[in-house]
């Protein structure tokens, strides 16, 4: 990571944190810390596309089956 990712990165998990999504500021800490990027970013990058997806649902409950495909596509590569 760049010194401006990882600035970016860490300003993430700053928002995430301060608005109470402690595992999504978590994973990105663990992404830029903890030297494996890839698995932890996608892991806090599903956590977030889920509150996104449910905030949706909420407001269009025609969308579930379309945000459940989405979710299991992410889950089948985050595997």
């Amino acid at each position: 990571m760049s010194e401006d990712q990882t600035r970016q990165a860490l300003d993430l998990a700053a928002r995430l944190q301060a608005e109470g999504h402690h595992d999504a500021a978590d994973h990105v800490h663990k992404a830029v810390h903890g030297g494996y990027a890839g698995v932890a970013f996608f892991h806090a990058l599903r956590d977030a596309c889920q509150t996104v997806l449910t905030a949706i649902e909420a407001l269009d409950p025609k969308t579930q089956l379309m945000a459940e495909e989405l979710r299991l596509e992410v889950d089948k590569r985050l595997q």
